[in-house]
């Protein structure tokens, strides 16, 4: 089998499974926001207690999603625009590659934010405090604010439409009927992460 289509095989699976899946479990996490404090930070917390935590954070997530992304970044180098593609999927294919590095420095900022920096200033638990805080200072707020609003948009429009070419890939949806199943499925899943986020963050913003 050729190495180049083995490549976009498995980097396409591991932007659903399990980094998209991860990506939907932890949305769900933060609905807990509007929980509060006290039960925010039991439900977090109760998470890295875990001691598995460590092994589903490095095996289900780090190296799938350090694979996904360097794998991601050579296929944009790689990957060339196919003549009979139409306008929306020309904008859909820029789209899901500018996202892609996008949403690549905002988990490298959020992990700063919400796990290596707390880690260091001795405040890690308190993630509630810690993310409310970013939110609502005065002077680095609305930057916070921009960055968490583009970022996880872009994260759940990357996952989202990645599978559209997930199922082309895996050939799932060959035919131009079901191609056209998959796109409605995947603009009702980003429109449900979409909302399902902002309204999480709305409990701090």
């Amino acid at each position: 089998m050729d190495s180049h289509f083995l490549t976009r095989r498995i980097h396409s699976l591991t932007g659903i499974v399990p980094v998209g899946l991860f990506l939907v479990y932890h949305l769900y996490l933060q609905l807990y926001l509007h929980s509060g404090a006290e039960v925010y930070n039991e439900v977090v917390n109760g998470f890295y207690d875990s001691p598995l935590a460590i092994w589903v954070l490095v095996i289900v997530v780090y190296i799938p999603l350090f694979f996904h992304a360097f794998f991601g970044i050579r296929l944009i180098f790689e990957s060339s625009i196919q003549p009979s593609y139409t306008y929306f999927s020309h904008l859909l294919y820029w789209l899901q590659r500018i996202s892609g590095i996008g949403v690549l420095l905002f988990i490298i900022a959020h992990v700063w934010n919400t796990q290596l920096g707390p880690w260091l200033a001795g405040t890690w638990g308190t993630h509630f405090e810690h993310l409310s805080s970013g939110f609502a200072d005065p002077e680095s707020g609305i930057i916070t604010k921009s960055v968490y609003l583009l970022g996880v948009l872009g994260a759940v429009f990357h996952f989202a439409n990645g599978l559209n070419t997930f199922s082309m890939t895996w050939g799932i949806a060959l035919t131009p009927k079901s191609q056209v199943r998959v796109r409605i499925l995947s603009i009702l899943l980003f429109i449900i992460l979409s909302a399902s986020a902002l309204y999480a963050l709305s409990a701090i913003w």
